[in-house]
């Protein structure tokens, strides 16, 4: 339908109407980030002024094909974004143990500003990416863009986790035993990345590692289609 590639224009109007939607889905996280984008009027204009320059990014490459290349390469920089935050709410992560990790990650704020601030950067991110997967999904129906990214995703939330457990821990002088694992998990993560963005070399090898962790029926995604369908009425 897109061969020869999608205007930003679509891109945009694709990823406003894919956020509405997250506002009366049943995914109770992107409904919450929805809301409190579009409920800020601030919140909203800036996210739509990052999204904007991603999507112009995506769009100025060309073809589809290179288009979902850089797709795929601004879903991996979200992901990435959003990975501080997510991390710290995840493993509940609080006092001064937080205090050092947004230290390390925004030396020049305060430690409140650097809250408020990496709270904000994951909204805007968590927002825009699944906006990007919905559109390689969804918009440019590639059928080998969601469960990779999804596994990508995961691996990456286990390296960055390993990451501060090994740098923060080493600060008090303990050893840490996922020291030996770090390597293992960034190599692990980097075959991934290639083979997502590559996946005709190592599609043999994907698609076994694809078929073992093939999502179960209790876990389907947001059927976006017919949530669309029914807001149109």
């Amino acid at each position: 339908m897109f061969h020869g590639g999608i205007s930003h224009a679509q891109l945009m109007r694709e990823s406003t109407d894919r956020v509405e939607i997250a506002l009366h889905g049943n995914e109770p996280r992107e409904q919450t980030v929805a809301s409190r984008i579009r409920d800020d009027v601030g919140a909203w204009q800036r996210w739509e002024s990052e999204h904007s320059g991603l999507m112009r990014r995506v769009a100025d490459s060309g073809r589809l094909r290179d288009q979902l290349a850089a797709l795929k390469q601004t879903a991996f920089q979200l992901i990435h974004r959003k990975a501080l935050f997510e991390y710290l709410r995840d493993n509940a992560v609080r006092g001064t143990a937080r205090m050092r990790i947004l230290t390390h990650f925004h030396p020049a704020r305060g430690y409140s500003n650097a809250l408020v601030a990496e709270h904000g950067i994951y909204l805007r991110s968590f927002c825009s990416h699944f906006c990007a997967n919905y559109i390689g999904g969804d918009v440019a129906q590639d059928l080998e863009f969601l469960e990779p990214m999804r596994r990508y995703e995961e691996l990456y939330a286990q390296y960055f986790a390993a990451y501060c457990s090994v740098y923060f821990r080493a600060q008090d002088g303990e050893s840490d035993p996922q020291a030996a694992l770090l390597p293992l998990i960034k190599q692990q993560l980097d075959e991934t990345r290639r083979a997502f963005l590559d996946p005709r070399r190592e599609r043999a090898r994907f698609n076994r590692e694809l078929e073992l962790r093939r999502r179960t029926g209790d876990t389907q995604p947001l059927d976006v289609r017919s949530l669309r369908a029914k807001l149109a009425r």
